[in-house]
This record gives C-alpha cells, sequence and structure tokens, in this order.
C-alpha cells in the first residue's frame, strides 16, 4: 500500500507556475504562498490545504486531489480580476511537475466576485477562485 502523498509538492509546483507566468506580465506580480507580504500589493496568494488521499481497495492512498484557491490582490477591481484571470490561464494550461507523481490538469470548482479588502490601507481588492488538482503514483 501506498503512503498517503504530501499536499506540498502540488502547491510548490502551482506557486513555480505561477510566479513564471506573473513575472511574463506587462507589469510583473509575484506569487506567494499563504500570505501577501505588507510592501506587495498587487500578487496572487496561493491558499492550499493537505489534500484528500483516495484510491482503490488495493491501494487506498494513491490518488490526491489538493484544493487550492488563488486570491488576487490588486489596487482596483480592474486589476483584480486581470491577475486572476493571469493565474487561471496559468494554472489551467500548465503541466504541474511533481517529483514522483502524475498530475492530472487543474479545474477549476468555485470562484466569488471581485471584493474591496478595507482591513488594509489603502484599501485592497481581491479575487478569489478555487481550483483542485489530483495526482497518482508515477
Amino acid at each position: 500500500m501506498t503512503a498517503p502523498a504530501s499536499a506540498e509538492p502540488h502547491i510548490r509546483a502551482v506557486q513555480a507556475v505561477l510566479e513564471a507566468a506573473l513575472q511574463a506580465l506587462p507589469t510583473p506580480i509575484h506569487a506567494y504562498i499563504g500570505v501577501r507580504p505588507d510592501a506587495d500589493s498587487t500578487c496572487v496568494v496561493i491558499h492550499g490545504s493537505t489534500g484528500d488521499p483516495s484510491g482503490s481497495l488495493g491501494d487506498r492512498f494513491a490518488d490526491l486531489t489538493v484544493p487550492i484557491q488563488l486570491t488576487a490582490v490588486g489596487t482596483g477591481p480592474e486589476q483584480a480580476a486581470a491577475y486572476a484571470d493571469a493565474a487561471r490561464a496559468a494554472l489551467l494550461t500548465a503541466s504541474l511537475a511533481v517529483a514522483g507523481r502524475a498530475v492530472w490538469p487543474a479545474w477549476q470548482t468555485a470562484s466569488q466576485p471581485v471584493l474591496r479588502d478595507d482591513t488594509v490601507q489603502p484599501p485592497l481588492w481581491i479575487a478569489t477562485a478555487q481550483y483542485s488538482i489530483k495526482s497518482n503514483p508515477a
């Protein structure tokens, strides 16, 4: 029986893909895992989870589905939406590389309208969307 796979390499693979794509924008931004640095008012933040192992009775931990959320942060609603679009395009067309795993193409599972974040000053705008990534042993 396979030991449950770790979600962390999957989340790092998402960060690598997004960082490369977002650095290629006309105004480059960064992709961070878990938190937006105070000094960076425009970025994409990746929130991952521990993942959901599954599989057959013979190998019930072989597969792993990792839900993630991408939060695009901008100084205005149009900017946040544009960064979210760029991140979605990069993630949905990427071939994610995780050592020892065959990774399926990511798919979007939900999204929210662009919202104003008044918890910071000056206020920022955020666009969020949720995705899932599934992998099997390679």
